[in-house]
């Protein structure tokens, strides 16, 4: 499967400030943790819809700097791996969380992928618009509670670096203990793929204005 990023914008500088893997000689190291991005991470991003590759099959996003460093890039994936196989969150409250952290941070690439996978896996489009807009005061009643139970809570932690007793007992009720400390782990995880994304400039796509 091929998604294209951006027909007639192949000569984009899809690497930022970092260069692109394909464009420099990669050791053995990196040519391998090369496939393995190609034989998972990307499979998985196409089949979430968006893409891991630019039309040409160089790596973009994150998965061109996990390239270039091998061995975070390999534990960072084991992370996320790990958090895939084991949340007490479902799918659509993990999108949740993450497109609430990539909005803060206003980190394109995550925003971009994340809606692409938000939408597969069944979030409303009104509740993606709420979080790509990041204004939900007001506008929240087609919002399950423990979508907005998991977004107020993640806001509030990214935004002010704490969180609010009321805030913390409505993400106690809908998730339970568990369940928050899935929250702040997922929180922590793309905090840090926001910061790796906004460091070097990695660039996005453009957002399809519907699920494909």
């Amino acid at each position: 499967m091929t998604i294209s990023v951006h027909p007639g914008a192949d000569d984009r500088d899809w690497g930022g400030r970092l260069p692109r893997n394909e464009a420099i000689d990669l050791d053995d190291d990196q040519r391998a943790a090369r496939d393995e991005i190609v034989g998972r991470s990307a499979r998985w991003a196409e089949r979430s819809g968006f893409a891991p590759a630019d039309d040409a099959g160089g790596l973009i996003g994150p998965f061109n700097a996990f390239t270039l460093r091998p061995a975070p890039g390999r534990a960072f994936n084991q992370w996320v791996q790990t958090d895939q196989r084991g949340s007490s969150l479902s799918k659509t409250i993990r999108e949740v969380v993450i497109l609430t952290v990539g909005v803060a941070w206003q980190a394109d690439y995550e925003i971009y992928a994340h809606v692409a996978v938000a939408r597969t896996v069944g979030l409303s489009e009104t509740v993606i618009a709420g979080l790509r807009s990041g204004e939900t005061d007001g506008s929240t009643d087609d919002w399950a509670p423990d979508e907005l139970a998991a977004h107020r809570f993640t806001d509030e932690l990214v935004r002010t670096h704490w969180v609010s007793d009321a805030t913390y007992a409505a993400a106690q009720e809908a998730f339970g203990r568990d369940g928050v400390l899935d929250m702040v782990h997922l929180i922590g995880m793309y905090l840090a793929t926001s910061a790796l994304l906004n460091a070097f400039e990695v660039p996005a796509p453009p957002i399809p204005d519907e699920r494909p």
